[in-house]
């Protein structure tokens, strides 16, 4: 009966020691697990901020190359060359040079062929209207003309008060005459330029863009 007895109390003392054993298993199972739930959170975390900052780093980089003009005008990035009579913006892939006292050419750098003559004096020294009448001469040389539309250019520039523009087209050359008036100068404009190369838009928004001194 004593045998019994103590086999009875062995075998109940031997569950319990199993008991505890699976529970300090299960407990362990739960902080292994625990840990990567932990480390699976903490790169989550990394990443979130990783990407929080090269959010901010876009949107510094967007501050510091603004877009352009909601019309598209280029001249947003353009380059000022001081004239002795007026300033002009001036994009890159065109260069400016001296022709003649009182005349300049800026032309594109790809080909000097395509090219923009610019003429600037002051409202003391000639009139508009002599201007253009010499610049229709001019054009009727080259050979048929007719009036060329500036308005889309024009509405940029509301402090350009008179302005004529005539064009005349040759195989696939184009040859446009501008004459405006600015505040205090007179500018004449006279373009050429191939259908390869199509620089005529570039070429009006700088030669609008010149102001007197």
């Amino acid at each position: 009966m004593k045998k019994l007895s103590f086999l009875l109390t062995s075998l109940l003392l031997i569950l319990a020691l199993a008991g505890c054993g699976t529970a300090g298993e299960q407990n362990g199972d739960s902080d292994s697990a625990k840990e990567p739930e932990e480390e699976t959170n903490a790169k989550d975390e990394g990443t979130a901020e990783k990407e929080k900052q090269a959010d901010e780093n876009d949107q510094s980089v967007e501050q510091k190359n603004p877009a352009q003009s909601e019309n598209g005008d280029p001249l947003e990035n353009a380059n000022v060359v001081e004239e002795e009579q007026y300033t002009i913006q001036v994009l890159d892939g065109y260069e400016l040079t001296k022709e003649e006292p009182g005349k300049e050419v800026l032309f594109l750098k790809e080909n000097d062929a395509v090219f923009m003559r610019i003429e600037a004096v002051s409202k003391n020294d000639a009139a508009f209207d002599d201007l253009v009448k010499n610049t229709e001469e001019t054009m009727a040389a080259i050979g048929q003309y007719k009036p060329y539309d500036l308005s889309d250019a024009l509405k940029a520039h509301p402090e350009i008060s008179n302005s004529a523009a005539y064009i005349s087209k040759l195989d696939n050359e184009q040859v446009i005459g501008i004459v405006y008036e600015k505040n205090n100068l007179l500018v004449r404009l006279t373009i050429y330029d191939q259908s390869d190369y199509n620089s005529t838009n570039d070429f009006i928004r700088m030669g609008l863009s010149i102001k007197g001194k």
